[in-house]
């Protein structure tokens, strides 16, 4: 009889052991922000800057908004899908006025403050209240004001009354470090005070809801599969239909910030960034086919084996970033056939091999059946994603503590978590006060390739230079042992 317990008990530790997901498989470093929730980004903002008191605190999650989004337009989806402030942290990048707002609203009030809306003629901006009093930021200006005996950041009303405030305020040193760089006046700030119109609370503006909806930054891969994300943009791949994603004020936000600029001008204006998912489970390997949907099938010599009428597999692509396109490959021994799901398997809608792109833009819960009467010997997706370069986990010159982590931190035992960093390390000149990556050289390609043994995992990659290294990508894989 204990026999038979201890065996049935090893068992179900086996099964456990290999059922152990990935959900939440994510990387991040002691030098940067964590973007997966409004929680870790206050958190990380505060300690990173070293903030204290609460004017202090506010500053920091301004200029990390600051530092991760550009002022374009309004990034939109289609109907369910909406746009929340992860989402537009982390895939788009890009927002006008009242979109960059509401995601600072959310960060400020995820931080334990009280927010109110506040619109000027053709603007929308908002005040945070702490301390007793209202303070004015804004991110889409790029700017924020002390008053005159620097005792708080001011609000809105004390603007209005003592224009001052404002007008000598670069004079007596009391401005933001970034103030109005994209050209705004400060004379348009002062008018704008004086015209502004209370709105209250409000969920969200405009197409960004004031929290996400339906949207997850998780990221979950299967067994097979590899996202590797870029530093840089494809021409046209971007999600959105019409005009490419790109800063309307080029470089004035970063080119003179001696914060922002070293970290930025390797790559230009700011504009959307792309990466690849590369799905290709192998058949043969019992871990790439446990993440599959199998029905009326089943693995055999290498191939998924239809065992009664037709076989069904769904491979499961659900990401974090918007697809911007990609094509589908399958080889069948008999009838096939293929269909793709936008929508968590509710609907399904017939595909070629091939070239898949218009059933894949702008989505994230992404689903491929493939129905067979013999069997389906091969299967590969190969997907371009946008995301938001400026909220990836960078390097920095010196010694980077990298962190891997899943939601569970549990390591299936049939796989290999790997995480691959590339980059180029910088050196600048001594003097100089602008960052537009003139006179600027860079090394070789360097790659740092971890396999991950387990969870939490840490790794050190210690980056030379003088200046921050032109990051190349950032690689996050699954494969079976």
């Amino acid at each position: 009889m204990m026999r038979c317990f201890a065996a049935a008990l090893a068992l179900l530790l086996a099964g456990s052991l290999a059922s152990a997901d990935t959900r939440g498989f994510k990387v991040t470093t002691d030098r940067t922000v964590d973007p997966s929730s409004l929680e870790t980004i206050v958190r990380d903002v505060w300690v990173r800057s070293g903030a204290k008191s609460d004017d202090e605190k506010a500053i920091a999650i301004y200029e990390y908004l600051h530092n991760t989004i550009f002022h374009w337009a309004y990034a939109t989806e289609v109907a369910p899908q909406s746009v929340g402030p992860l989402k537009l942290i982390n895939v788009y990048g890009w927002g006008l006025c009242g979109g960059q707002h509401t995601v600072l609203k959310a960060l400020y009030e995820t931080a334990g403050w009280k927010c109110r809306y506040v619109g000027w003629p053709g603007h929308t901006t908002i005040e945070v209240e702490y301390g007793g009093k209202w303070h004015y930021f804004d991110v889409f200006l790029k700017c924020y004001y002390w008053s005159k005996d620097k005792s708080h950041v001011v609000g809105q009303g004390e603007i209005a009354d003592d224009p001052s405030i404002v007008l000598d305020a670069v004079k007596d040193g009391r401005a933001a470090r970034q103030n109005l760089c994209c050209g705004d006046e400060p004379q348009g700030v002062v008018e704008g005070c004086k015209a502004r119109n209370t709105v209250g609370e409000s969920k969200g503006w405009a197409s960004v809801t004031w929290r996400d909806e339906n949207y997850s930054t998780s990221l979950t891969l299967p067994s097979g599969a590899a996202l590797r994300l870029d530093w840089k943009s494809l021409p046209d791949a971007f999600a959105i239909t019409g005009k490419a994603p790109q800063h309307s004020c080029s470089t004035k936000d970063f080119r003179e910030d001696k914060v922002l600029g070293p970290v930025l001008e390797h790559y230009g204006t700011r504009n959307w960034s792309d990466g690849s998912l590369v799905y290709a489970p192998d058949f043969s390997k019992a871990a790439d086919v446990s993440d599959l949907e199998l029905t009326g099938a089943a693995a055999k010599g290498g191939k998924l084996v239809a065992t009664g009428g037709t076989g069904v597999a769904v491979f499961k692509l659900a990401l974090p970033y918007a697809y911007v396109g990609g094509t589908l490959a399958a080889t069948f021994d008999g009838d096939g056939r293929l269909s793709v799901s936008t929508d968590g398997g509710k609907s399904w809608t017939p595909a070629a091999a091939g070239d898949v792109s218009p059933l894949l833009k702008q989505r994230y819960d992404v689903r491929v059946k493939a129905e067979f009467a013999g069997a389906l010997a091969s299967f590969k997706l190969d997907a371009v994603v946008e995301h938001n370069r400026s909220a990836l986990p960078f390097l920095l010159p010196g010694k980077n503590v990298v962190t891997v982590a899943t939601e569970k931190n549990e390591l299936p035992k049939d796989k290999v978590l790997v995480v691959t960093y590339a980059y180029q390390e910088a050196a600048a000149p001594e003097k100089r006060n602008r960052y537009d990556g003139n006179g600027l050289k860079y090394g070789d390609v360097k790659t740092v390739q971890k396999e991950v043994t387990a969870l939490p995992f840490t790794f050190d990659v210690q980056v030379g230079g003088n200046t921050p290294p032109k990051m190349i990508s950032l690689e996050r894989s699954l494969r079976a042992k």
